[in-house]
This record gives C-alpha cells, structure tokens and sequence, in this order.
C-alpha cells in the first residue's frame, strides 16, 4: 500500500515486545552515575503517552505551517481571523516539481482539470508552460512562470492540494503584525528579486533566505507573482495575484498589495505556491 503524498504505515507486530525491551533498557542502572544523576535522567526521560505511541502528523515535505486565528489584512490592516491551521509551500514551485506534473501526463488527463481551463487548453493545444522550452526560464530551480490559473489550478489537483485565498496567502507572507514586506517595514533590494536588483529575470528559489517571511517562506516579495484562488472583485471574472515580480518596483511588492490577471494569462512573471488543510 502506498500513497503519493504522505507516509503509509502499517502495524508491527513487534512493535509491543520492542517497546518492553526499550523501558527495561531505560530502567536499568547506568554505570558511572550517582544517585541524584540517576534520579534527574530518570526524570528527563520522555514519558511515552498515548498519544506520544501514535504516529506524529509532520509537515509535508517542502511546507511550513501558519496557525490560524487573526492578523492585520490589506492597506487598511483590518483584523481578519482565519480560522484553521494550514500548510503552505515554502517556495514557489519550481520547474523541476512541474515536470512531474507534465510527465504524469497532466495535460492529457481531463480529470484534473476545471471545465473552463480543460476547454481553453484544448482549444488553444496547450501541452506545457509558455515558456518552458526558453533558457531564460527554465532552470529547474527557479519557479514555473508561463501559466494560467487554469494550469495552476489543475496541477493542485494533481498534487492533491489547492491554491490559496488571498487572504492566507497574506497572513503566511507578513504574519499578524501588518508588516509591509515579508521581513519588515522597509524594503531591501537585497532581500528579494525585483527591478531594483536589475537581473531582469527570475531566480532560484532559494536565493534570498534573508528575506523569508515569518513563517519561513521564500519569495513571497518579488521573483513572481502568484495565483490565489480569489476573485479580484464582485464581477467574478479576474483571478487576485500577489506578491510582485522580478519586473516589478518595491511598491508592488507590498504584502498588502492586490493585483489580478485574467485566468488565461500565461506572463514571464507569474507563478503560483499551495496550501494544504490540516486533516
């Protein structure tokens, strides 16, 4: 039995003669020790609850996780609470994760995508990311770019997780004090990929470990923006996007800042991460 995310675990038979021989070693005494030595290890020693013997739910790989409850939401900084814990990617994915996605047939298998995007890829004979052939944007570290919200939405499928609100998408970016950029209050070229860093493309992912967020996520100021599932207004026809881009200057780089793209866009400076709900 096997899954693709995650961690199958089956019962061990031995698992109960496993833990007696373990406490009957702990109990023993220890050579070299005095008394009070041999009272204080005793007592440092992890008491092995039941919930300790139950398997531990850990992060998925490459994801960090934002606590629910309130933070400072837009230029206004209005209390906003989210009201569970989520996991959201650490970087952007890349376009080394998105092969896996072109290589498991993605483009071919309609079940994981929307109707809209599954007409308009159709249509239009999209087999890849615009750019994905390109030199310039096609190192597989830096993040995917050349894609729609329609194939964004459709890789979160496959990957069996989603994008995200704009609104969890802020709070992982600037935390719950209603700070400007991911690391504070000022900007700093020297913290993220923007126009002012003058590289004129994107970068890998990993580039800026100075400018994480305070949950520990990448990139959420400059190298691409990103699709949320958001509506940009009551009109229902432009998806929200966030963080700015290498192409951009400081002021849309702003946390706080909402921009939007039609659905079929496919631009050199857009790119998307995930959320996964904690079970």
């Amino acid at each position: 039995m096997s899954y693709r995310h995650g961690i199958v675990v089956r019962p061990d038979p031995d698992f109960h003669k496993d833990m007696d021989r373990l406490i009957a070693h702990l109990t023993q005494p220890v050579r070299g020790l005095s008394e009070p030595q041999m009272e204080q290890t005793i007592q440092s020693t992890p008491i092995l609850t039941e919930q300790h013997q139950r398997v531990s739910p850990t992060a998925p790989v490459d994801m960090v996780k934002v606590p629910k409850g309130p933070f400072l939401y837009g230029d206004e900084k209005t209390r906003v609470v989210i009201d569970q814990d989520y996991w959201i990617d650490e970087y952007p994915v890349t376009n080394e994760k998105y092969r896996a996605f072109i290589l498991a047939d993605g483009y071919e298998n309609q079940g994981y995508w929307s109707a809209d995007g599954w007409k308009w890829k159709t249509e239009i004979g999209i087999t890849s990311p615009k750019h994905w052939n390109d030199s310039t944007w096609n190192e597989p570290d830096h993040p995917v770019v050349g894609v729609s919200y329609y194939e964004a939405e459709a890789y979160a499928k496959w990957a069996e997780k989603r994008l995200p609100t704009e609104q969890e998408w802020e709070k992982a970016a600037r935390g719950e004090d209603g700070r400007e950029y991911p690391w504070g209050g000022e900007f700093d070229k020297n913290r993220c990929n923007s126009n002012e860093s003058g590289i004129g493309h994107t970068t890998s992912v990993t580039q800026h470990p100075n400018g994480v967020s305070p949950y520990g996520c990448y990139d959420m100021a400059g190298n691409v923006w990103e699709w949320c599932s958001s509506w940009y207004d009551e009109r229902g026809d432009q998806r929200v996007i966030r963080g700015g881009s290498w192409n951009h200057v400081p002021e849309a780089l702003r946390a706080s800042l909402r921009n939007w793209y039609s659905a079929d866009l496919r631009n050199f400076d857009i790119g998307f991460r995930f959320v996964q709900d904690l079970p």
